[in-house]
This record gives structure tokens, sequence and C-alpha cells, in this order.
């Protein structure tokens, strides 16, 4: 099967050649058998065909994925001890299972680090590099903010925490607990994605600012109140967090694939790819983007 793919791999590689984008890669020895069946000749190029359809789309977009991250992420000596403690967590926990897995893919214990384990968390990395990248322009459409948000059931709570904390005589987590809240009072990264942040709580923590201090704000459900303070609105004095956050949004990360593609001219020629990654892949489709 690893030889297989290797053949499908190379010739979507050299699908460029054809030159026009409803083009389809062929085989040059497409008639060469591979095994044969009773009197049937299964061929080199029969097989292609299959696995094109099958696993074209996600072959092309999973090894450009792969070169890109290559060219973009270094492999760290802390990339190298997860992956091999990762190789010897799969051997522990899946024994011979695992030994015949690497057997029927015609791989070594080495080929698997370096091949798979490492390269996947170099892609892992890809979002964080764009946010990096592009840090300004991603906080200010996402709303990137660090508050501290109490919620209380009873306006008569929120009111008792809000004196608290306005004349100092208690901390957040104190003035919390003190008056039948549950939240922490930790200070919080959020984002305009945030989804445990009414649409009222957010507005203000979006328009606010630090020295605006504690407010209460009665929660759109009408049933609840919340204190909140702006802790620091300039996302790059909590840059680690920042980015943090925001990588978990997953329109992030699909803008960053969609980035990286555009920055590696990632063009499809083979129409049956072309049609297979605008149907599964359509981030990394960029020669339809303007």
């Amino acid at each position: 099967m690893k030889k297989i793919n290797l053949i499908l791999a190379s010739v979507l590689a050299l699908a460029p050649l054809a030159g026009c984008t409803d083009a389809s890669a062929k085989v040059s020895d497409a008639k060469t058998a591979l095994f044969t069946v009773g009197k049937t000749n299964v061929t080199k190029g029969s097989v292609y065909t299959l696995m094109n359809s099958s696993a074209g789309a996600t072959t092309a977009v999973n090894d450009a994925n792969k070169k890109i991250a290559s060219a973009e992420i270094e492999v760290t000596d802390e990339m190298k001890a997860t992956a091999e403690s990762t190789l010897n967590s799969y051997k522990s926990l899946y024994g011979d299972t695992f030994t015949s897995y690497l057997e029927q893919q015609n791989m070594t214990e080495d080929e698997y680090v370096n091949d798979y384990l490492i390269p996947s968390q170099q892609a892992e990395q890809l979002t964080s590099k764009y946010i990096e990248e592009n840090f300004d322009e991603v906080c200010t459409s996402y709303q990137v903010v660090k508050a501290t948000i109490l919620e209380f059931t009873s306006q008569d709570d929120a009111n008792a925490a809000l004196s608290e904390l306005k004349d100092g005589s208690k901390t957040a987590a104190e003035a919390a607990s003190g008056h039948n809240s549950s939240s922490t009072g930790t200070s919080t990264v959020y984002t305009l994605e945030s989804t445990d942040v009414n649409s009222m709580v957010r507005t203000i923590i979006s328009s606010a600012s630090p020295s605006d201090g504690w407010q209460m704000v009665p929660e759109d459900t009408g049933t609840s109140y919340a204190v909140v303070k702006v802790d620091d609105n300039t996302p790059s004095n909590f840059k680690d967090e920042a980015t943090t956050a925001l990588a978990a949004i997953s329109n992030v990360s699909s803008a960053a694939t969609t980035y990286f593609f555009k920055k590696y001219n990632f063009v499809i020629y083979d129409i049956t790819v072309y049609d297979g990654v605008k149907a599964d892949h359509p981030d990394n489709l960029v020669q339809d983007m303007n």
C-alpha cells in the first residue's frame, strides 16, 4: 500500500506538466501489470485511476501541507523527543499490532517518526505561525481582549460584589465566592468567537479599557448579571495567550491554510484531484481565489 501511495503521489506531483486545469494525469507505463487475478491483469494504470479517484485529493493536500510545514516550521529537539515518546507509547500500548502495522506499510520506526510524527507536529504549528505573521490584523478582526468576568444570578449579589471590587476590599475570587458565584475570578483571554460570553458582556469588554475599572452588566438572558473588568486590551502584552486562543478558532485555522497554500502557489491541474479538493478541502483550493 505504501508503494502504491508513492506511485500516486509521484504522478500527482508531475500533474502540473499537463498545463491546463481540465487535464488528467496519466501513468507513463499504465499497462504494466502489478498482479494477476485468474486471467485478469491488474495494471498500474487501473490501480492509479482507482487510487486517484478515492484518495487523490487527500494525498495532494496532505503532501502539499507536509511540504509547506517542512519549509515553514523548523524541527526542534523538543519535537524529536515528543515523536520518540509517542512512538514508544504506541509500541507499549499496541505491541505486536503496531509492529505488524509498520511491516504492512513497509516502514521502519525511524521512517514513522521522521515521515509522520514529526511532520504532524510541524503542521500543527502552521496556524500559530500564521497568527504570528498577521498578529495585529487577526487580533483586530477577532477583538482579542483579556478580562475578568464574574457571573451572578442575583442583582443584589452582583452589586455587593461590585462594591467590594471598586473599594479594593476583596479580590475577584473573594468577591465571587462571597456572593454565590461559581466564577473563579481568573483573568481570561476572550475573542469574538468566545462561546462563554453573551452579546451584552462581549459588547462591553470589546469597547472598554482597563481604566474603566469594574462594571456591572445585566446579561441578555434577563436572569443573570455580570461584573466585568477589562484587564488588558493590548494583545501584544499577552501574545502567547492570545495566540493560543486564536489558534483554537476554526475560521483562523482555515485562514491559515489558505494563507500558506497561496504563499506557495498551490495549483491543481488534474481534474479528478481538482474536483475532490473542491468538494472536501475548499480552503486549500487557492487557485480559484482572488
